[in-house]
C-alpha cells in the first residue's frame, strides 16, 4: 500500500506526461548529482478519490539492488476539486521535491529518513510527506503479483490473534 489514507483504493495512475515531465525536470535540475552518484529521478503517481500521491524515487543506475531514496507526497481531496487547485498543488509538489532534495545533496552524510507520514505546510497548504528507501517499482510489481485485495495489515492482525 503506498497511498497515505487507508481507504485510498482502485486509484488511477497520474497522466504519464506529468510524471515524465517532472521527472525530466528533476534529471535535468539535479544534473550534476544525478552524474556524481550514477543516479536517476524516477516518478510515479495515484489520483485517488481520497487523495493525491506523487512519488519521486532517486534511483541507482548501475545497480538494481542499490537502496533508493524515495519522497513521498499526499494532499487532501479539499487540494484537488478544481482544475485550479489540482495545477496549484502540482506546482507546489515541484517545489517541495526540490526543497526535499536540496536539503539532501546539501549533506554528503544525509539519513533523516522519515518512514511515517508527517505534516508541512506549504504556501499556506498542508500536505503530508515521508522518505524511505522502499523501491516503488517493486512495490508496485510485487502488489501486481498479490492482487488488488491484498491488505498487509489485515493479513498480519489476523496472523497475530490465530497465534495467541
Amino acid at each position: 500500500m503506498l497511498a497515505r489514507q487507508k481507504n485510498s483504493k482502485s486509484g488511477k495512475p497520474i497522466p504519464l506526461d506529468w510524471s515524465e515531465g517532472v521527472a525530466r525536470l528533476l534529471n535535468e535540475s539535479y544534473k550534476s548529482e544525478c552524474k556524481a552518484q550514477k543516479r536517476y529521478f524516477d516518478v510515479y503517481g495515484q489520483i485517488f478519490q481520497e487523495e493525491l500521491l506523487l512519488i519521486t524515487s532517486w534511483l541507482s543506475d548501475t545497480d538494481q539492488f542499490a537502496a533508493p531514496i524515495t519522497l513521498f507526497l499526499s494532499c487532501s481531496p479539499d487540494d484537488m476539486n478544481t482544475e485550479k487547485k489540482v495545477k496549484e498543488t502540482q506546482e507546489n509538489y515541484i517545489d517541495l521535491i526540490g526543497m526535499f532534495f536540496d536539503e539532501i545533496f546539501a549533506s554528503e552524510e544525509w539519513n533523516e529518513f522519515e518512514p511515517d507520514w508527517q505534516e508541512v505546510t506549504h504556501k499556506n497548504h498542508t500536505y503530508w510527506y515521508k522518505i524511505t528507501r522502499e523501491n516503488v517499482n517493486a512495490t508496485i510489481e510485487a502488489n501486481k503479483l498479490l492482487g488488488e485485495n491484498f491488505d498487509l495489515e489485515a493479513d498480519l492482525e489476523e496472523f497475530e490473534d490465530d497465534d495467541q
